[in-house]
């Protein structure tokens, strides 16, 4: 019984991987190290872009980028779904990590539809 339960965390963390990517590798080196992800940004096919006013992205977009990331050299079969990223993007723990680093995701263009929305990062000063 231990062991299921053990399992069941570890594809849980597992299963998270592109959200904490996004939030580690991407939000905090947006925040961090603007130019670097900007880099990052020219040599994928993205319809992010940074802008004086913050980061700015549609859902569908930053799971592509984040996904093209983690997966590269190596595809991984059992990547974290779309929904499940999304999931975990709209949860509260996003904007409290946020937060620690003086940022925020807010809505730049609502289009009454999550996925066709424009979010952006930004800082909390903006």
């Amino acid at each position: 019984m231990l062991l299921r339960g053990l399992l069941k965390s570890k594809d849980l963390v597992s299963n998270q991987r592109v959200y904490d990517h996004v939030v580690e590798s991407v939000f905090r080196v947006y925040l961090l190290q603007p130019l670097a992800l900007e880099v990052r940004l020219g040599q994928a096919a993205t319809g992010m872009q940074m802008t004086p006013a913050g980061l700015e992205f549609t859902l569908p977009a930053l799971y592509k980028f984040a996904v093209f990331e983690v997966q590269d050299p190596d595809p991984d079969p059992d990547i974290q779904s779309y929904t499940s990223f999304r999931r975990c993007l709209y949860g509260q723990q996003t904007q409290v990590r946020l937060h620690a680093l003086d940022a925020e995701v807010v809505i730049a263009q609502n289009h009454k539809n999550v996925n066709m929305s424009i979010y952006r990062l930004q800082t909390l000063a903006s």
